[in-house]
């Protein structure tokens, strides 16, 4: 029987791979690089940002990746129009929270962005906790992420459901001992998430409540 469920944010309840590709390609050039083209960025979702600036101008030091950070930070938002609501984003989150689950948001964005890009879509009220960045030394795949989110909502991890569109959310939520559901509404292929061999692995959100509905009613 699950309690809670962790979400991640980017092409999982928000597509966001427009304002990713924009304002890093932004960053890098008002810095003097050439800039990122879009497949890069797309080679990059589900894992830090610096590991896109790494694939952009490998060689970087340690500071200039930091300012490069503290830029993409500082303009994340003006680029946030590009990015939508995904398809049953808040129908899930509404059907999670109706049936008493505790939620909470593992991303690898700044948790300031992150709580800034969920108040634009008023989908802010419907966690209990948000890691970014940040909060952890260790980042997906790393299961310290979603450990640490369980500690923030007081329950053990494997009375949590995982619920991501990437093989780095699925390997969090596995080696952190919680249900993984993959959500194939990113830039990974069924194929590519089933190699992970998540519990569940569905289209859209669309499918989640009653997958959350079974896993609650199950001692």
């Amino acid at each position: 029987m699950i309690k809670g469920v962790i979400f991640d944010l980017d092409s999982t309840l928000v597509d966001s791979v427009e304002t990713i590709w924009k304002c890093s390609d932004h960053v890098l050039r008002e810095n003097g690089f050439k800039g990122v083209d879009r497949e890069t960025a797309k080679r990059a979702m589900g894992l830090t940002i610096f590991y896109l600036f790494d694939l952009a101008e490998p060689g970087l030091s340690k500071a200039q990746k930091q300012k490069l950070f503290n830029d993409y930070r500082g303009s994340y938002m003006e680029y946030v129009g590009y990015s939508k609501l995904l398809p049953y984003a808040r129908e899930s989150l509404e059907y999670a929270k109706s049936i008493g689950l505790k939620l909470a948001l593992v991303t690898t964005k700044s948790r300031m962005n992150a709580g800034k890009i969920l108040k634009s879509f008023r989908l802010l009220d419907f966690f209990d906790a948000i890691l970014g960045y940040e909060d952890t030394l260790e980042h997906k795949p790393s299961a310290e992420p979603m450990l640490k989110a369980s500690l923030a909502l007081n329950l053990k991890p494997k009375e949590m459901a995982v619920i991501g569109d990437t093989e780095m959310d699925v390997r969090a939520g596995k080696g952190a001992g919680s249900i993984t559901v993959a959500v194939t509404t990113g830039v990974k292929t069924a194929e590519q998430l089933q190699a992970e061999r998540p519990d569940y692995i569905i289209a859209t959100l669309f499918e989640l409540p009653k997958i959350l509905s079974g896993l609650v009613s199950v001692d």
